[in-house]
């Protein structure tokens, strides 16, 4: 049976991601419909989404999300964001010990007005990045670069981006004393993706919140 699932987003990488993982776990029964950011109707791209337009969008939207879900004849509503700033979403939590998704998630619910995640309405709040997944899903990382250390906990990685670029993904200039992932055009995050589902096992192990995204794509 056919299924839709809302997603709030930061951007259209993170969505290429969100739709091959659901293709895969339904046979393509599954689809999520971005409502945020908007697609522009003629270029087809997507406006520039961070964390602080997802956070700006639950709080003006806070009072819909039940309405939103029905009118669109959705199962549920997913919000992605990124947990690797969390210090600047919630510097108070981070300060006193707690953990990027924690603060993250306790941001959302103040934005939401909620004391938990509103009904039907699920975060999916990956550490650092959705490109953490990307990493668990190779299953072997020393033996193509020395400088590699060998990765226990995948939550605990803060140069994701930096160990992906030295496997071979392309990289930008730098910013301060790090490179970044070129990101442009999106669509390269469609070889990505297939990448990450084929190894989603694997990568389901190794990450908590990608685990938890899987259960509820089936169970939604």
């Amino acid at each position: 049976m056919a299924k839709t699932i809302l997603l709030v987003t930061e951007g259209k990488t993170d969505t290429i991601i969100f739709n091959a993982i659901a293709k895969h776990l339904s046979n393509g029964g599954t689809t999520f419909v971005v409502i945020a950011p908007q697609q522009d109707a003629t270029s087809g791209t997507y406006k520039q989404h961070g964390f602080g337009e997802v956070t700006n969008w639950c709080q003006a939207n806070k009072n819909k999300i039940q309405m939103l879900i029905d009118f669109n004849g959705a199962s549920a509503l997913f919000v992605q964001m990124d947990t690797d700033i969390a210090s600047q979403l919630n510097k108070d939590c981070i300060e006193a010990g707690g953990i990027q998704r924690q603060c993250c998630e306790e941001a959302l619910n103040n934005r939401f007005s909620s004391e938990n995640e509103p009904e039907r309405c699920y975060y999916i709040l990956p550490t650092e990045n959705s490109e953490t997944w990307l990493l668990a899903s190779y299953d072997h990382f020393t033996s193509l670069d020395n400088s590699l250390s060998e990765i226990k906990n995948y939550e605990l990685i803060t140069d994701t981006e930096q160990r992906l670029i030295d496997i071979g993904y392309p990289s930008r200039k730098k910013v301060g004393k790090k490179r970044k992932l070129n990101k442009k055009p999106a669509r390269k995050y469609n070889s990505y993706a297939q990448q990450l589902v084929e190894n989603l096992s694997l990568a389901r192990q190794r990450c908590d919140e990608l685990d938890r995204l899987c259960v509820l794509i089936l169970n939604v």
